[in-house]
């Protein structure tokens, strides 16, 4: 019995972190009429444009872009069926526990290729850049860091309020 309890929990905080995996992805696209995608879009031109790249930089620097996009997608793609498959489980009058746990393995797989990606998408660009606009880029991320972590740090502060309001 604690062992399923224990599973079920690994299952739900799996699936909550599947949610910001499909918002990394782009899933938002349909549930928000393409605005991640046009938001997405902008961000890219914007950074673009701010590094100053020139026309054969860009050409390059949004093939890259398009090849990304396009490799995310399958990856959701996959992510959403595996997400499917795991809903399904847990609607069955039993557990088949090492089915759940194969599927969790490739959900983890699919992330870990995902942030992989990332960060291969990212060593490719600055390859493409000069020296002053990798520094530029670099200074540009490091600021947008900055700002997720202190809208996380907000989020964080509101829910701890909620929670108190709640408890009164």
């Amino acid at each position: 019995m604690l062992l399923n309890k224990s599973l079920m929990g690994l299952v739900l905080a799996t699936s909550a972190l599947m949610l910001s995996v499909s918002a990394d992805a782009g899933n938002h696209e349909r549930s928000h009429g393409g605005m991640h995608k046009e938001h997405s879009m902008q961000q890219h031109q914007m950074m673009m444009e701010k590094l100053g790249v020139n026309d054969e930089q860009r050409a390059k620097i949004d093939k890259l872009y398009e090849q990304r996009k396009e490799a995310v997608k399958a990856h959701q793609e996959q992510m959403m069926e595996l997400m499917q498959q795991q809903r399904h489980m847990m609607q069955q009058d039993t557990l088949d526990k090492g089915k759940l746990q194969s599927n969790l393995r490739k959900q983890a797989d699919i992330r870990a290729e995902m942030m992989a990606g990332r960060h291969q998408h990212y060593m490719e660009v600055q390859k493409l850049l000069n020296e002053e606009q990798r520094a530029k880029m670099k200074e540009l991320r490091m600021e947008m860091y900055e700002m997720r972590k202190e809208m996380r740090e907000d989020m964080h502060e509101q829910a701890q309020e909620r929670k108190k309001d709640n408890k009164k």
